[in-house]
C-alpha cells in the first residue's frame, strides 16, 4: 500500500457534496454496496481517504444473489464471498452479507422465465428488496446508501447521472419512526483510470472474475448482460453449471436471451464468440439504490 499517494489522489477526486445533500457528519451511518467490482472498491476507497468516513459508521454492504452464506454459488462467482472478505479486511471496514431466503436460480423456476433488462426481478427481490428490509430494521437514524455508477460508462449512463446524484430512498424512509435513508453515488466523476489506480495505490488485488474469467464487469457470472465471448468463457469455467442452464431453458420454454425480438439459446449465443462482438451496454443495469422511484 503507498498511503501517501493514496490519500493524495482520493482527496484530489474528493470533489464538493452536492448542495441539498446533508453534511456527512449528520449521518448515522454509511452503507457502502459491493459486489466485489471494482467501482465498488473504488467507492470506498474514495469515502474512506478522500472524504475521511469514519470506519466505524460503515458497513460493507454485499447483497448475496444465491441465497444466505449457507448456499453454493451459483449465480455468484465461487470466489466472491473470499474476496469480500480479503477486501473488507483490507479497507478496514465491517462486511455485512444479506440475502433474500430464496436464491436467484429458484426464483427462476418458480417463474417460469429468466430476468431481463425491462424485468430485471433479479434486482428488485434479490437486492434493493433485500436491501430496504435490512434497512428498515435498523429503527431510527439517518442513514446513507452508496453505489458506484461512473458516467464515462455510457451515454445512457451520463444522462441519468447528469439529473442528479444523490435523493432520498423513499422504499426505506419512515419520518414518523425517525428513520431517514438517502442514496448517493459519490464515483459518478470517476475515469476507470481513477478506479485502477486507488485500487493500485490501496494494494488491493481486483476480483478473480477479471483476472481469471476475463470479464469486464463484476455482475453474476451468468448475467445476461454477459457478452458472447464473456459467457463462453463462463460456460468453459462451470461447465456444469452452464450445462443446467441450457437445459433449464428447454425445460421451461424460455431463453436468457433474445435478439431482434427472438429468442437465442445459450448454446447459441456461445457459439456467436468467434465473432467481433462488443459487450452489450449495461446501459439499463439497475443497481440496488438506482431502483429506487
Amino acid at each position: 500500500m503507498n498511503r501517501a499517494k493514496l490519500i493524495k489522489l482520493a482527496e484530489r477526486l474528493a470533489i464538493p457534496l452536492p448542495s441539498e445533500m446533508p453534511p456527512l457528519e449528520s449521518f448515522t451511518e454509511f452503507h457502502f454496496n459491493t459486489s466485489g467490482g471494482k467501482d465498488s472498491i473504488a467507492l470506498a476507497l474514495l469515502m474512506l481517504y478522500g472524504y475521511k468516513v469514519p470506519r466505524h459508521k460503515v458497513k460493507f454492504v454485499h447483497m448475496r444473489v444465491d441465497g444466505p452464506e449457507s448456499e453454493e454459488a451459483y449465480f455468484d462467482y465461487p470466489e466472491t464471498d473470499a474476496y469480500l472478505t480479503y477486501a473488507a479486511e483490507k479497507l478496514g471496514l465491517e462486511l455485512v452479507m444479506i440475502a433474500s431466503d430464496k436464491g436467484f436460480k429458484q426464483r427462476i423456476v418458480e417463474r417460469g422465465k429468466f430476468p431481463a433488462p425491462n424485468a430485471q426481478y433479479c434486482t428488485s427481490s434479490l437486492k434493493r428488496d433485500v436491501y430496504a428490509k435490512w434497512v428498515r430494521k435498523k429503527g431510527p437514524g439517518h442513514y446513507l446508501c452508496l453505489s458506484g455508477e461512473r458516467s464515462l460508462e455510457s451515454s445512457r449512463r451520463l444522462e441519468i447521472l447528469s439529473k442528479g446524484v444523490f435523493r432520498e430512498y423513499p422504499a426505506a424512509n419512515a419520518p414518523t419512526k425517525g428513520r431517514f435513508v438517502d442514496w448517493y453515488r459519490p464515483i459518478h466523476h470517476l475515469t476507470e483510470t481513477d478506479v485502477w489506480t486507488l485500487m493500485e495505490h490501496a494494494g488491493i488485488e481486483p476480483h478473480p472474475c477479471y483476472t481469471k474469467y476475463d470479464m469486464s464487469r463484476c455482475s453474476c457470472k451468468f448475467c445476461f448482460y454477459l457478452s458472447p465471448k464473456e459467457m463462453l468463457s463462463v460456460s468453459k469455467a462451470f461447465p456444469e453449471e452452464f450445462e443446467a442452464l441450457c437445459k433449464l431453458e428447454e425445460e421451461m420454454g424460455h431463453t436468457m436471451r433474445f435478439e431482434k425480438g427472438k429468442p437465442i439459446t445459450l448454446r447459441e449465443y456461445v457459439a456467436k464468440a468467434e465473432r467481433d462482438y462488443d459487450q452489450i451496454s449495461f446501459d439499463e443495469y439497475i443497481l440496488p439504490c438506482q431502483s429506487v422511484v
